[in-house]
């Protein structure tokens, strides 16, 4: 999906491991994913330490089709450009951590988050995606955030998320350290957040705010079941 982050385990110290570990399952290995932002509890499992930079090599699509405008102003298809037909590399810098590290993270930042979000607790929330997390395959855990990247002016995204991290383990001006958060994981302020079971029980008086900030918090299914959504 496109505008999307993706949060996925792996047995390799890679980051982007559906393009970089020929063993990615997308239907086991995305844990969750969300549009146009990176949740706030996925946030919380990582640290600045925790960034790494790698360069990513991108093969080529086989199944790509490219078209330009003809003479008329219709689409008309073209055969594969140059530069789409070799192998690109491209630097990336997300975070990975080993997934026992990344749960303690989680943990640890719970009281930090509670401080910063009166809107919470968060403590159910974070037992959730931590239930999620450990039941998946996978050594470590990344987050595929690129195309969030994109969306941004250019080099904002890595400073704001950089700063984020920071503030985990280092707390610094209060309204500085939440509007980062809130930036990132694009909440919608102004209401509690909604419980950690919205989703699985009677949904009255559920509105769409507190769907949309559920899903902030946590992210969204994939192909894995997540424990905060109803059984498929």
């Amino acid at each position: 999906m496109p505008n999307s982050s993706y949060l996925c385990a792996t047995d390799l110290h890679s980051l982007y491991p559906s393009t970089t570990d020929k063993g990615f399952n997308a239907a086991t290995d995305v844990v969750a994913y969300d549009v146009r932002c990176v949740p706030l509890l996925w946030l919380a499992m990582f640290r600045e330490a925790d960034l790494v930079t790698q360069t990513i090599v991108i093969a080529p699509d086989p199944d790509a089709v490219y078209y330009e405008f003809g003479p008329d102003g219709d689409f008309v298809e073209i055969a594969t450009p140059a530069d789409e037909s070799q192998d690109q590399a491209v630097e990336a810098v997300a975070p990975i951590a080993a997934k026992a590290r990344a749960l303690a993270q989680l943990d640890a930042a719970v009281p930090v988050l509670d401080r910063l979000f009166p809107e919470g607790p968060l403590d159910e929330h974070a037992a959730m995606l931590h239930r999620a997390v450990a039941a998946a395959p996978g050594a470590y855990l990344t987050i595929e955030l690129d195309e969030i990247e994109a969306m941004w002016e250019p080099d904002t995204f890595q400073p704001a998320l950089r700063a984020a991290l920071a503030g985990f383990a280092a707390p610094g001006d209060p309204k500085a350290d939440r509007a980062r958060l809130v930036e990132l994981a694009q909440l919608r302020e102004g209401r509690p957040f909604p419980s950690a079971l919205a989703l699985l029980g009677d949904q009255s008086g559920v509105e769409d705010d507190d769907y949309w900030n559920l899903v902030r918090l946590l992210g969204a299914g994939f192909s894995a079941a997540v424990p905060w959504e109803p059984a498929a």
